[in-house]
Formats: structure tokens, C-alpha cells, sequence
């Protein structure tokens, strides 16, 4: 495709979510396993056995037996359990089954690091300022991304970009319910159909500002509906971050299907039940693509394989695609970007991650991939020109270090302790100072002091008392020194 300008965009794994709060896949399945264990698995299986479902003892046992391989991360327990369906015809069901739960399982996990953490994500979005600054060189931003987040969004929303997802069939209304089934307000939705999934999204003409934003993989707000062919996705009510993060809440909480014979809700696997206007059963499907075989035709799967092909559409729009946070690890998406590679010699691949260097698959294209091996935020900065001051330089470098002991229960109080223990050492040093000072008669010595002596009291301690910046500085110092 021959462009009349050229345009940069932004390839986004797990890293480029991480400095707002999202978990690399690592840390996600630390908080799978730590939920499902093998005795709480075995214990759910046997309560859902005695209600009708559950699954068979020999799936559960053969699930179980890779649980506790610590070389399996989340996405390799789901393949697992995708090749197990293909494998076994006899066992499909219940393994596709198991599969779905963990799904279910994963998006909950992230969907509560969202509404748990709405302004440590509304502060910490500020650290992808960067990306806010390519959207005035770049009109629009194309922004491809396989995380199911709403940091994107988010970002958008704090910077007042426009943000176009592709959507744009129509608009559905959702109706919002008490625990009872009473209609308590609406939540709204655009959507995409089957034949526009198959022709071409929404996205606006070259030129417009803003962000064109594809998400691959599904998102938290995106979901399938009749029967599987439309998708929609939610609208908050305010473009705002804490609207974004609250129609979460709201699809979790008040999209309800109430049985007049049963006293509470319906809740299904991986999908939202609710009741429409009319009190008929209606389903929001999971949008989430997770595993080993994303896209494969052998596993059915609720994101259709014309994301992917938008995606392939969709990139040769841009000369120069920066890649950050993506470990390499999807084949389909790598053969995308070695296929655009090839096309144009002028294109390039920049790619930027704290471990980043040139993939061996793009290693025949080594002139026009350049690495970077820096945070996503720190790349950022310099590419757009964003200063920092010394104030946020040390947050971030904070910010590395909880990262880094968030395995360490004691870390919080051992900062804690270090902060207070140097605060008052210093508050220690100025009153010997002050001491210091005094005659053996109890006088002080002022001499050339326009102050009284209560006055020279409090601006020495002032004075000799750390500030915030300084103390953390020095916790951060020790600590690079010790580790």
C-alpha cells in the first residue's frame, strides 16, 4: 500500500500496560495458581459434580498434573487444555469446558485489577504520556494491541484524544438490575456486525486525528452477542477513566438475569446473562483469545479470525510500527510482522522492552529493526520529548522496586521503616545541633541571628529536616547498592 505521508504506530504487549498496573503474564498466573490450587480445584469439581456439571474425574486429574509445573504459565495451561480437546474427540467438551472457566478466571483477575485500582491507574497513566504525544505527528495513531485492558482507553479519555475502536454498526441499550430483576438504568454499547467484521470495521478515513485502536485478542469490553455473530462494545458514560473502569463494574455487577422461581441471579461461564427489556434470557459472550491456538479453526473460540486479518489489513498503513512489551511469543502475529517487513525496505521496527533485541525471525531484516532495551515509559520519553522531574524520576524507580519485591510480603513496612527511621535521624541531627549551640549558663549563642531563639529553633530543624524526595532517593540508593 503506497502512502502519501508516513505514519508511525504502536504494537502493545503486557509490557506496555505494566507501569500503569497490569500484570505480565508471569504475574497473572502467580494469582491463577495462588486462587486454583489443586485441593480448592478438586473441591469445586466435586460441588459442581453433585449439581449435574462439573467435569470428569480424568480431566480434572489431568489438568491438575500441569497446574503444578512451574514452568507453565497461564497461557500454557490453557493451550495445554486446547490440545487435550483436539486429541481426545471423547473428552472435548468437558476439556473446552475447563478451558472456559480459566478463561473466565483470568478476565475476572483483570477486571479487578480495574476496578480495584481506578486512581493508581488514573495516576500512572501520566507515565505513557508519550504515546498521547505521537497522536499530534501521527493522524490518526494506529494502535494494535493484544492486551485486553482498558489502558488505552484510559489514556485517551486523560488526554481528551478521540479514540475509534472499529465499532460503529449501530448502538445496542443494555438494561442495568437490582439483585430483584428491577430495572435500575441502562448501559450502552457500539457495536460491529458479521457482514461488517467480514468487509471492514469502522475505522476512520487517513487524516482524521486521534487513536484507531484494534484490539486483536478481545478486551474486557468487548463482547459477542446473538448468538456469537455481532460483537458490542461498552460505552462509559463519561469519557473519563473512572467511567471507563466503572461499566465494568456495572456489567459485572447489573447486567442480570432474575428467575421469578429462583432468589438470585443467573451466572453462566464466560459470558454475562441478562434479562432484556422485554424479560427475555440474552447472552454477552467473553471476548478474551487466550492459549496456544489463537485463531485456530479446531478450537472454537469467540473472537473470529477477522480481527486478525484487520490486523494484517490494517498495519501496512503505517512506515514505522514501535513494538513495545511483546515478548514474541504469538507465531500468527509474528508472521504479520515479518510479512509487512518485507514488503517495503523503508519500513521500519522499532522495538522496546527492558530485555529488547533484534527476534530471530525478523533477523534477515536486522537494517530496519532496531532495539531498544528500555521501560516502555522510558523509551517514550525520550522518543516524544517528555521531561520528568526528580519527583517522578524516583516514583518510577520506586515503582521498579515494588515490582520487583512484590513476592516480599515485608517489603511494604521494610520501606516504611526506612523512611521513618531516616526522618528521624535527621530530626536527631539538627537537635544536636541545636545542643550544640547553648552556653553552660543555658544561653544560646546568636550571635548575628535575626531571629528569637524559638524562631532559630524551628528553621534549624527545617532546615536539617529530609525532605520526601530526598528520603526516598536515599532508600532507592541502598538499595541498588544492596541488590
Amino acid at each position: 500500500m503506497s502512502l502519501p505521508y508516513r505514519l508511525t504506530g504502536l504494537f502493545l504487549g503486557a509490557g506496555a500496560s505494566l507501569e500503569v498496573g497490569m500484570p505480565l503474564v508471569w504475574e497473572l498466573t502467580e494469582e491463577l495458581k495462588a486462587l486454583l490450587t489443586v485441593d480448592k480445584l478438586r473441591a469445586l469439581n466435586g460441588g459442581w459434580r453433585l449439581q449435574g456439571t462439573g467435569y470428569p474425574d480424568a480431566v480434572m486429574e489431568d489438568f491438575v498434573s500441569v497446574l503444578v509445573i512451574p514452568e507453565m504459565h497461564y497461557e500454557s495451561l490453557l493451550g495445554y487444555l486446547e490440545t487435550q480437546a483436539v486429541r481426545n474427540l471423547s473428552m472435548r467438551q468437558p476439556y473446552l469446558g475447563l478451558y472456559a472457566f480459566l478463561v473466565e478466571v483470568v478476565y475476572q483477575i483483570l477486571r479487578l485489577r480495574h476496578t480495584l485500582n481506578v486512581d493508581l491507574i488514573d495516576h500512572n497513566l501520566s507515565w505513557l504520556e508519550g504515546i498521547a504525544r505521537l497522536t499530534q505527528a501521527n493522524a490518526p495513531l494506529w494502535i494494535f494491541s493484544l492486551n485486553h485492558d482498558l489502558v488505552m482507553e484510559c489514556l485517551a479519555a486523560k488526554y481528551g484524544i478521540p479514540l475509534h475502536s472499529g465499532f460503529g454498526s449501530g448502538t445496542i441499550t443494555l438494561p442495568r438490575r437490582d439483585a430483584t430483576g428491577r430495572k435500575i438504568g441502562e448501559l450502552k454499547a457500539e457495536t460491529v456486525t458479521e457482514i461488517q467484521l467480514a468487509s471492514g470495521m469502522n475505522f476512520p478515513q487517513p487524516g482524521v486525528e486521534g487513536i484507531n485502536l484494534l484490539k486483536i485478542h478481545g478486551a474486557l469490553d468487548v463482547f459477542a452477542y446473538r448468538d456469537g455473530k455481532d460483537f458490542a462494545k461498552l460505552l462509559p458514560e463519561e469519557q473519563t477513566v473512572r467511567s471507563i473502569i466503572e461499566m465494568l463494574r456495572i456489567a459485572q455487577d447489573e447486567l442480570l438475569y432474575v428467575n421469578p422461581q429462583r432468589p438470585y441471579p443467573i451466572k453462566t461461564t464466560n459470558e454475562i446473562t441478562y434479562a432484556d427489556d422485554d424479560g427475555v434470557m440474552q447472552f454477552l459472550q467473553r471476548s478474551l483469545v487466550a492459549g496456544a491456538h489463537k485463531f485456530d479453526n479446531r478450537i472454537s473460540q469467540v473472537l473470529p479470525k477477522s480481527f486478525l486479518m484487520h490486523f494484517e489489513s490494517h498495519i501496512n498503513f503505517v512506515s514505522t510500527l514501535i513494538c513495545i512489551g511483546y515478548g514474541f511469543g504469538d507465531l500468527h502475529i509474528n508472521q504479520v510482522l515479518r510479512d509487512w517487513l518485507e514488503r517495503d525496505a523503508e519500513r521500519r521496527l522499532e522495538i522496546a522492552s527492558p530485555t529488547a533485541s533484534v527476534p530471530p525471525f525478523v533477523s534477515h531484516l536486522a537494517p530496519q529493526v532496531t532495539a531498544f532495551p528500555e521501560a516502555a515509559s522510558d523509551y517514550l520519553d525520550k522518543r516524544t520529548g517528555v521531561t520528568r522531574t526528580r519527583g517522578e524520576l524516583l516514583e518510577r524507580r520506586l515503582g521498579v522496586w515494588r515490582r520487583a519485591n512484590r513476592k516480599n510480603p515485608d517489603a511494604p513496612e521494610q520501606f516504611a521503616a526506612f523512611m521513618r527511621e531516616r526522618q528521624a535521624a535527621s530530626v536527631r541531627g539538627a537537635l544536636e545541633r541545636i545542643g550544640s549551640q547553648f552556653r553552660d549558663d543555658g544561653s544560646l549563642r546568636l550571635a548575628g541571628q535575626e531571629a528569637t531563639p524559638e524562631e532559630w529553633v524551628r528553621r534549624l530543624i527545617r532546615e536539617n529536616e529530609l525532605g520526601h524526595e530526598d528520603l526516598l532517593e536515599a532508600f532507592l540508593v541502598a538499595h541498588e547498592r544492596n541488590k
